[in-house]
């Protein structure tokens, strides 16, 4: 690989964003490159998938990069700009120095985490971060999860490591019902968000979703053992294997 490219359009980070941008631009007839720091392009959402079905949408996207010439550059991470319009990129062995005419960042969101007593004990971590290390190989068959936090995004975490065999002992979700049944019937005007929430309850049948509550204490010896939440200003203690955080995404900026 050349340690020094020019690119008309240079895209950081591999997600759908990314990847979409990427291709449109390269479609249009310039020369384009994409940096992402993972092995492959997906991004946390398309994490493992861009490979694995063909008729998936991170396959087709996948597809249109390398039809439309898109240079990807995977493992690599940005970590200086000595110049304008110029950004170093350190990868396996090597550093490259990018320059380019055009930049786009595609770099995503981040978990917000809020702090608790014990909130830095092995095993209590963010929600989509469990599930990112789930879809890297940790084994999660047998373990019991508590999700907690505030969003959608618990819901679907939750539904997919149940799928993967997590027993998922409780959803504690941070908002009333009051303000839950105003956000339902604000999405009656995208049906196909409605028919996926649908989808996510019937996933979760039989799992304990509290409202009006979130954590308020991690304990165990080495790693987390028990986790202690206020609900409707009772505490509740329960024992688990993992707690998965979640207080909505914020830009990764």
């Amino acid at each position: 690989m050349d340690t020094q490219q020019h690119f008309d359009v240079l895209v950081i980070g591999g997600g759908p964003a990314g990847m979409a941008a990427a291709a449109r631009a390269a479609e249009c007839g310039v020369r384009v490159g994409i940096v992402d720091d993972n092995p492959r392009l997906g991004g946390q959402i398309w994490r493992g998938h861009s490979e694995n079905s063909r008729s998936s949408k991170a396959s087709q996207w996948s597809a249109r990069i390398h039809a439309a010439g898109v240079i990807t550059l995977c493992g690599f991470h940005v970590v200086h700009q000595p110049q304008e319009n110029v950004l170093l990129a350190e990868g396996p062995g090597c550093v490259c120095k990018l320059s380019y005419d055009k930049l786009v960042l595609a770099t995503g969101a981040r978990e917000r985490f809020l702090p608790f007593s014990g909130w830095t004990l092995p095993n209590v971590m963010g929600a989509g971060g469990l599930q990112a290390m789930v879809k890297g190989g940790l084994p999660i068959h047998g373990k019991r999860v508590v999700v907690a936090g505030t969003g959608p995004l618990l819901l679907a975490v939750a539904a997919n490591l149940r799928k993967l065999g997590a027993e998922i002992l409780m959803i504690c979700e941070q908002t009333p019902w009051k303000s839950l049944a105003k956000f339902g019937l604000a999405l009656s005007r995208w049906p196909a968000k409605v028919f996926q929430g649908l989808q996510l309850k019937r996933d979760l049948a039989g799992v304990r979703f509290a409202v009006n509550s979130w954590p308020i204490g991690a304990y165990g010896e080495q790693v987390l053992e028990r986790v202690t939440v206020l609900r409707n200003g009772k505490m509740e203690t329960v024992a688990c294997d993992y707690l998965a955080c979640g207080f909505h995404l914020v830009p990764n900026v």
